[in-house]
């Protein structure tokens, strides 16, 4: 049944940025407006400028949105800019896989493993991580709170 309702979203959301949603839990089915916010989301990650980037996801972040890095300290959007910027960061490839989306009444977490072929400080590098975003209701409109990179997991047999 959740197959078949991931089916039915994907058709009436073509542009899901996150197409490969493997697996649906929590406590609800998932909302559009969720589907609908990870889309746009996806959509402003395709950038060449990190300013331009988070000007556009401004208005898709919580007030309170954080950035919670390896290095284990938040950041709000933003300290991630001013960071990113000065560290001339790019994305120049990337790849997505093992997503899941868990969603609650007011709440929605999705997790995934991402490669990433970038350029931070001047160092080209590929990385794989995981990845939690954290999206919450607030005044009734869904929002990212939190962006947050976990261990490096183990590489894609």
């Amino acid at each position: 049944m959740k197959k078949i309702l991931l089916l039915m979203t994907m058709a009436f959301i073509p542009s899901l940025a996150f197409t490969q949603i493997q697996k649906l839990e929590g406590t609800v089915k998932p909302d559009s407006a969720v589907l609908k916010l990870l889309t746009r989301y996806g959509e402003v990650f395709d950038f060449r400028d990190v300013a331009v980037r988070d000007a556009k996801r401004k208005e898709l972040v919580s007030p309170a949105y954080f950035y919670h890095g390896m290095d284990g300290a938040p950041i709000s959007l933003a300290g991630l800019t001013k960071r990113q910027t000065k560290n001339n960061f790019k994305v120049l490839a990337d790849s997505v896989y093992d997503e899941v989306l868990y969603q609650y009444e007011n709440t929605a977490i999705l997790i995934f493993k991402e490669w990433q072929h970038l350029t931070d400080k001047g160092v080209e590098k590929e990385s794989i991580n995981s990845v939690l975003i954290v999206m919450g209701k607030e005044n009734g409109r869904w929002v990212v709170i939190a962006d947050i990179i976990g261990m490096k997991p183990l590489a894609k047999k």
